[in-house]
């Protein structure tokens, strides 16, 4: 009884000062008295504990250590295997845990030692807590994995007792990190584990695809045809420093156990210790995720790229979590009515500034820093942890190594954090308007350049500066010195408190963006080339990686990576958010023009330099535009006193849709009449070497482009070398000599290309011929491919398909012989006959007379577009366009198919009948939809005991992906006035025609899983199936079984018995 009596005593002590004190709660919102706030606060007074904790192995025992200090009772439970549906599974008994004193106060630890060599062994512990931090009298036990697990079984729910030098890949303890000298040296690559190698073209062996094992292969090509690098070896050449990995710790939303096409982005929290299973070979043998991610991080060391990992330590999963079953709440920042803050967006926000978790958080990164070799951490969500955790994070990492880089998202929002942390200092969180309390080196994501350049994200029909929006202009100003000077959005000390990007794993990839607001939102196919997005697309890299700041991008933007308009991919199909290989052809010149990007950043100092200006830079920044007005050009230059540097640079970046002749009129510019420049940077390449040379003031920039030139005495007196050499790509009508477009490609000599007719010809031109050879390897000397097109003629026009009498052209004559067929003065044979079917109806009459006509009086067009609406009738009959209608160019002759879209509350009359067909004019596709909406009726019991009331979540999903929700704000509708059954009855909304989702919950937590959602996709539960629902609520699995304790049903259960 005397364990028990401390807690009470604790307890009652903590109720007691809430009843008499007014605590000042800091909160955006509002502040207010929080008893579990001040619960937490008591516990890290009496209870913060600073030893190791977790399952501490040696040959000769095993000493677990959970801290526990609510916990009236702790057992240990041991297993053979991760879960007992494994071969071997066995019960290895349970073990009671005793308090571990210091003298004579306890430490808030349960503590035993079990002798013997019990490596690779699996446990849990059940603890017997009160159900609330504050003010509970009733308890329960919670069977839970270890919140210190450095191994895990299959799904994470059994820890491991792991020996980890066992873990080690061969040749790891020769495995060194990779560091840029300085954090703004760095030039991140961020990508997800799946998406790496899961595409077919990767050339990753199958059974490596989308696994981490999938970054150790060398040698990869694209289709496996021995040309054109990919995986790994791509990265290494095309220059980035680091790449930053998402999440790839254990998380919950992937059944390790299930199909492998699961896809989720990771940002779902379970085990912060643990790499995720489904990534490794074999989830069930918790040593084997642990070596093949060492593996992955050595084998990215070996190609000189440092890893950052993507870590998630402001929520997690659920607050059904190991850290509730350890002690419920305190892991947590609450609301004082009980209900969980979440900041974050996603149910919980874990409270950094508590000594516990603190501790949690700063050992963790160093665990992963020591054990995995990690180079630098990305924080998600990092305005949800407090500033003083985190710099001294920064600390401890610059104790291992002060090269680590550290960076993150610093938005603000409204959590509620206790007033004082741990250490009794004032609590702030780490946000970017917070950037004078937090290490220089703790960088912040730049959303203010990022929506300059293409637009705001959250606004998908706003385009950039690089898309004509001269408005944008000062977010681009403040940004190339990373937000160092002026009065921008907001303020970095110093560069490395800056982090430059365009896109990252979040809202739509930059090419998406681009081509939406391009094509003015009637995009039909993302995946297309469009000559102006791929201009915009390199004009982006250019501002980017010759702006300040650590320079980050997405994956494939190198590319023209396309997830085919998805905003939210976090859950899509791993065949939408793969990596597509082939680009690498597709748009070549991108990739190319990246390449030589980083070349040049890494050749001028001041574009990667860690302090500012005014702090002791050596340069200096000229700008000849406004750095606060609405211009398009911007135009500036830098001075650079770096010895063995080019002295100046000019830089102009032409957002507009035309070419502009910018001519530099500031003195402070010190550009004069008799400058001498030389070209490094234009609309084709980037790079070191000269691409010409101009004399004055005056530049020409082609539309959409940027243009980087060096002085030219400088430019010669450093000679800087470069061993990249170019392969130009024309496309060129083969009668008249027009350029159509050129593209430049650079490569090493040896290195493999592969070329393909630019995807951004006009459809009214076909290829004709190809001069020089298309697949070969980059030599010292520069080459030339040359596409040759000719005019566009329609199939049924040419010869031999349209040529009726065989005289190897269409004519006239053609026309005059079908004329005498018809009139019976002439007899055709059956292929003669077919050739005068000129609209491809089957039938050959007089009007494929008449259309030959049109075609040879050039009344025909050789292309006509296809336009699809989506149109709805009103109640009150009256109608309106429901969606954006898609426009697609087609040639004539061509077949073309329309589709519907699913629209929130509207259901679709029927399929228009010229849904699909064959092109021989403009054609619009029309699809009728009627208002519908539908309400299912929704019942739900309890299958024991338990009373209370459950909320209801309901939403469904539009032709977008974006969810209709039926209530206002999380959890929903709360259920009431059960009948004598027990049966709570409900009624919602949904729009006609949709499949719905549904969550339950005892007023937000505990929550079910998202009902409707299989294997990670959104299916949904058809209303034409369920019309109405009963749902039971297994009273025995609520809190456990991830989420899973609902059963539900297309009629009463109850009528069963």
């Amino acid at each position: 009884m005397k364990k028990t009596r401390r807690i009470i005593s604790l307890l009652l002590c903590v109720m007691l000062v809430v009843s008499m004190v007014s605590v000042a709660m800091v909160s955006t919102s509002a502040a207010a008295a929080n008893p579990y706030s001040e619960a937490a606060m008591a516990l890290d007074a009496e209870y913060a504990y600073d030893g190791e904790l977790g399952a501490l192995y040696t040959p000769e025992s095993t000493t677990f250590r959970v801290w526990a200090p609510l916990a009236t009772e702790v057992k240990l439970n041991r297993y053979a295997t991760g879960s007992d549906d494994e071969e071997g599974a066995q019960d290895l008994g349970t073990v009671e845990m005793e308090k571990l004193m210091d003298g004579e106060k306890w430490t808030g630890v349960w503590t035993t030692t079990v002798d013997g060599d019990i490596v690779n062994t699996y446990y849990t512990y059940s603890i017997t807590n009160p159900n609330h931090i504050y003010k509970s009298t009733a308890t329960k036990t919670v069977e839970t994995q270890d919140v210190y697990s450095y191994a895990v079984g299959v799904n994470g729910d059994r820890s491991m007792v792991v020996d980890l030098k066992n873990t080690d890949p061969e040749g790891w303890d020769s495995d060194n990190h990779v560091f840029t000298d300085e954090q703004t040296d760095a030039i991140i690559w961020e990508v997800h584990v799946k998406d790496f190698s899961y595409a077919p073209n990767s050339g990753v062996s199958d059974a490596n695809r989308g696994k981490f094992l999938g970054f150790t292969e060398t040698g990869t090509t694209l289709d496996n045809e021995g040309v054109i690098s990919t995986g790994i070896d791509y990265l290494k050449s095309l220059g980035v420093t680091h790449v930053q990995i998402n999440p790839m710790y254990d998380f919950a939303t992937i059944d390790e156990s299930g199909d492998p096409t699961q896809f989720n982005w990771g940002y779902d929290p379970k085990n912060y210790g643990v790499p995720e299973g489904s990534y490794s070979s074999n989830p069930y043998d918790g040593n084997v995720r642990i070596n093949e991610c060492k593996q992955m991080i050595k084998a990215l060391h070996e190609a000189g790229i440092g890893v950052i990992m993507d870590v998630v330590y402001n929520h997690t999963y659920s607050v059904d979590s190991c850290f509730t079953a350890a002690v419920p709440e305190y892991y947590y920042r609450m609301a004082a009515d009980g209900g969980y803050s979440q900041q974050s967006g996603c149910g919980n926000d874990t409270a950094s500034e508590r000594a516990m978790y603190r501790k949690y958080m700063r050992e963790m990164l160093k665990y992963w820093t020591e054990e995995y070799h990690i180079d630098g951490y990305r924080f998600d969500l990092m305005g949800v942890h407090d500033g003083e955790t985190m710099n001294m994070v920064r600390a401890d990492m610059d104790e291992i190594d002060p090269r680590i880089v550290m960076y993150g998202e610093g938005w603000a929002g409204d959590t509620v954090y206790d007033p004082t942390t741990c250490a009794g200092t004032e609590t702030f969180m780490t946000t970017q308007g917070n950037s004078t309390k937090l290490s220089t080196r703790i960088g912040f994501f730049n959303d203010q350049i990022r929506d300059a350049i293409k637009g705001n994200v959250f606004h998908k029909e706003e385009g950039g500066f690089v898309q004509n929006v001269k408005t944008a202009a000062p977010g681009i100003n403040f940004g190339i010195r990373a937000n160092t000077v002026g009065k921008a959005r907001w303020h970095a000390v110093t560069p490395e408190q800056c982090l430059t990007y365009a896109s990252c794993h979040d809202n739509y990839t930059l090419y998406d963006k681009l081509a939406y607001v391009d094509q003015a939102g009637t995009i039909a196919n993302y995946r297309q080339r469009f000559a102006d997005v791929v201009k915009q697309n390199k004009l982006t890299g250019a501002i980017i990686s010759s702006s300040q700041g650590m320079d980050f991008l997405l994956a494939g933007e190198e590319m023209g990576r396309s997830k085919d308009g998805d905003e939210n991919s976090y859950k899509s199909a791993a065949t939408l958010n793969m990596i597509d290989w082939s680009l690498l052809k597709t748009n070549a010149d991108i990739v190319s023009y990246y390449r030589g990007l980083f070349e040049l950043r890494k050749a001028f100092s001041p574009f990667t330099a860690s302090v500012t200006e005014a702090d002791g830079g050596n340069y200096k920044y000229n700008f000849d535009t406004s750095s606060t007005g609405s211009v398009n050009p911007i135009a500036y230059t830098i001075d650079n006193q770096t010895e063995g540097e080019w002295s100046k640079i000019a830089v102009i970046y032409n957002g507009t849709n035309v070419e502009k002749n910018y001519r530099f009129t500031k003195a402070t510019s010190g550009v004069t009449d008799d400058s001498e420049w030389v070209i490094v940077a234009n609309d084709q390449v980037a790079g070191v070497q000269s691409l010409g040379e101009v004399k004055g003031r005056t530049f020409t920039v082609p539309a959409y482009s940027a243009l980087i030139a060096v002085d030219k005495a400088s430019f010669e007196e450093c000679a800087i070398s470069s061993d990249f050499s170019t392969l130009t790509i024309n496309s060129v009508h083969e009668k008249t000599g027009e350029v159509l477009s050129t593209n430049t490609l650079i490569g090493k000599p040896g290195e493999g290309y592969s070329v393909e007719p630019d995807g951004s010809i006009p459809m009214e031109y076909e290829l004709n011929s190809v001069e020089g050879s298309t697949t070969g390897t980059f030599t010292a000397e520069p080459q030339t491919v040359t596409f040759k097109y000719v005019d566009y003629v329609p199939e049924r026009f040419r010869a031999p398909q349209g040529d009726v009498n065989g005289d190897g052209v269409v004519s006239l004559l053609d026309a005059t012989v079908l004329q005498r067929y018809l009139v019976g003065m002439k007899e055709l044979s059956d292929d003669q006959i077919r050739c005068g079917d000129y609209d491809q109806n089957g039938i050959t009459d007089i009007t494929d007379v008449t259309l030959l006509q049109r075609y040879l009086a050039n009344l025909i067009a050789p292309t006509y577009t296809v336009t699809t609406r989506y149109i709805g009738r009103q109640d009150d009959g009256t109608v309106k366009s429901l969606a954006t209608a898609k426009v697609e160019k087609y040639r004539y002759g061509q077949e073309y198919t329309t589709s519907p879209q699913t629209i929130a509350y509207y259901k679709l009359d029927e399929m228009p009948a010229n849904a699909s067909g064959i092109v021989n004019k403009k054609i619009t596709v029309n699809y009728w939809y009627s208002y519908s909406v539908a309400s299912p009726k929704m019942h739900v019991k309890h299958s024991g005991d338990q009373t209370w009331a459950p909320n209801l979540w309901a939403w469904a999903y539009d032709g977008s992906g974006q969810a209709i929700n039926c209530y206002d704000g999380w959890p929903g509708l709360q259920l009431s006035n059960p009948d004598e059954n027990g049966w709570y009855d409900v009624t919602f909304p949904i729009p006609g025609g949709l499949n719905y989702y549904f969550i339950i919950s005892n007023n937000g937590n505990p929550q079910t899983k998202d009902y409707g959602v299989v294997d990670g996709q959104n299916v949904g539960i058809s209303y034409d199936d369920y019309p109405e629902i009963w749902v039971v609520i297994q009273d025995d699995l609520v809190g456990k079984n991830n989420g899973d304790w609902c059963k539900y049903y297309n009629y009463n259960p109850d009528l069963e018995n």
